[in-house]
This record gives C-alpha cells, sequence and structure tokens, in this order.
C-alpha cells in the first residue's frame, strides 16, 4: 500500500511527479490541460502527485480524451470555484468550519459540481496514480495507489493542510495529512522504484530552496500531534532541498523533463484572488504548450 511499484522492462519506465502547494497547484492544473489533448496520461507508466497537485492529476488520468469543453470545465474549478471565499475564509471559523472548507471542496466540487470519474480507475488500462500522503503513527511519507473506492478520502487526507484543516483524513481508520508535509517532490522514491525518464511539474521555480520549519509554526501545524510537528520541521525542508539537488544534477542514465515556473508565481499557498489564480492558470497553459506541442 505505501509502495511506489516497482519498474519492469515491460514498460518504458516514465513517470510523472506534480508537485502541490495549495493555491499555487493552479499553476499544474494550467500545465496539464496543455498535457491532456497532447501527451495523455497512458503516456506515462506512473503518476504521483501531492497535496493540491493530486486534485488536477485526478481529472487528468480519469480524462484520457477531454473535450476543449471539459477541459475548461475542469481550470474553471481554479478560476472560478476556488476563488473568492468559496473555498479559503476566515469567516468559516464563525460558521463552525475550518478556514479551508474541505466538504465544499471534496463532496461539493469534486463529486457533485464537476465530478472525477472515479470509476475509470478500475480499468486496467489506467495507469496507475498514485498520491503521497504523510502517516501520522510512522511519521513516513506514504504512496498510496488512488482506486474508485478510496479516491475521495485520499484526496482529503492529501489536501488536509497544517492550520486550515483539521490536519488529517481518515484512511482505513488510520490518520494521514498532507504528503508535502513530509516529501514535498518525490522524486527519490520514484528513482528508488527505478524509473528513469521522469516528468515533473513543480509550482516554484527551480531555484527556490526550503529554510528549516520555524519551530513555533511546527507547534501550532499540528498541537495535538507533537511528533508530527517535530517530523515537519525536521523533514520536509531536507526532503524537498534533496530533490531541487537531485533535479538540478540528475544521476547518471537519469531524464528529468522539467516544467517550473521561471519566477515566484503571482497566487500562492493561500492566494483567492480570481485574478490572481487565472494568471497562474495561464501560465500554466502557456509553458505546458511549450514542452507539449502538438
Amino acid at each position: 500500500m505505501s509502495s511506489i511499484p516497482k519498474f519492469t522492462k515491460k514498460k518504458k519506465g516514465k513517470a510523472l511527479i506534480i508537485e502541490g502547494g495549495g493555491m499555487r497547484g493552479s499553476f499544474a492544473g494550467g500545465v496539464l490541460s496543455s498535457m491532456a489533448p497532447n501527451y495523455p496520461p497512458n503516456k506515462f507508466d506512473l503518476i504521483v502527485a501531492v497535496s493540491s497537485g493530486s486534485c488536477s492529476s485526478a481529472y487528468y488520468v480519469t480524462e484520457s480524451n477531454p473535450s476543449s469543453e471539459e477541459i475548461e470545465r475542469a481550470l474553471d474549478i481554479w478560476r472560478k470555484e476556488l476563488a473568492g471565499n468559496h473555498l479559503i475564509s476566515f469567516w468559516n471559523l464563525f460558521r463552525g468550519k475550518r478556514i479551508l472548507d474541505q466538504d465544499y471542496l471534496i463532496d461539493r466540487i469534486f463529486q457533485e459540481k464537476v465530478p472525477i470519474k472515479a470509476e475509470v480507475l478500475k480499468q486496467k488500462k489506467t495507469v496507475p496514480f498514485y498520491i503521497v500522503v504523510s502517516n501520522f503513527k510512522t511519521l513516513e511519507p506514504e504512496y498510496i495507489r488512488a482506486t474508485s473506492q478510496n479516491l475521495f478520502p485520499l484526496l482529503r487526507a492529501a489536501t488536509s493542510l497544517p492550520i486550515a484543516t483539521k490536519g488529517y483524513g481518515l484512511l482505513e481508520n488510520s490518520k494521514y495529512t498532507d504528503g508535502g508535509v513530509l516529501d514535498p517532490i518525490p522524486v527519490e522514491a520514484v528513482l528508488s522504484a527505478g524509473y528513469k525518464d521522469i516528468t515533473v511539474i513543480l509550482t516554484k521555480p527551480m531555484d527556490f530552496r526550503l529554510t528549516p520549519t520555524n519551530p513555533l509554526l511546527g507547534s501550532l501545524a499540528f498541537p495535538k500531534f507533537p511528533e508530527m510537528g517535530k517530523a515537519f520541521i525536521e523533514q520536509r525542508y531536507r526532503r524537498y532541498n534533496r530533490a531541487m539537488e537531485i533535479l538540478n544534477d540528475p544521476p547518471k542514465g537519469i531524464r528529468f523533463e522539467i516544467i517550473a515556473p521561471e519566477k515566484t508565481l503571482p497566487a500562492g499557498r493561500m492566494t483567492t484572488n480570481a485574478n490572481l489564480l487565472s494568471e497562474n492558470v495561464r501560465l500554466g497553459i502557456e509553458l505546458g504548450r511549450k514542452v507539449f506541442p502538438k
């Protein structure tokens, strides 16, 4: 359940990794929308996504031949449905909710308004799709394959941002949180499984590096789970920076296709401004078209 499937010689050895980053995921959504018509998911043997990157990836994986209308509808989730105070609002605290309303995201958007076709994950031809989450018991990242049965609980766990939500989701009665807490860019996990041709969609520039998390922030992020707060402080920045070192200096025999914004994106982790989110999407579309032309 927790490991990425090993590469076999029968396959091409091609993998796709999608970084998260809260509302920065709108950029990854734009990139994937450009890939969908020209470079569908079955071009890969494996797709691994983190946090908000797993949301756009779920649409990409389950829509192998989307129409232009379907692509625009999915992009409008970022441009319209998640803008303003629909998803993120401090007023939610006065309504008995968390700052980030996961019920709106998972139940209303992903299952009702713009439903993800989870049943496609049952098909043998569907590329294996793994979502990264962080396990509260083991204090390690896990890479769990999305199925038609677990997709929505898995997305809830993957988008359980510290502070903004209650901080965890349940999978088989175990607590998990956002995979970005412990493994923001799972390059090492994919390499260790034997994949050698890896496309990586980042939501931060290539020269970005994480600094150690402030211990106070770690305790605030997981006030009821101090061990996870400690792991968050100690592991996150190390894994992130190690992944970036690998991407900048690939091991022999490894090929990376890296799609990353040239500079800091207009919309950040908690941005709700519709214009800025639309600009993130536009930048992702433009870069995706350059890398994956018709």
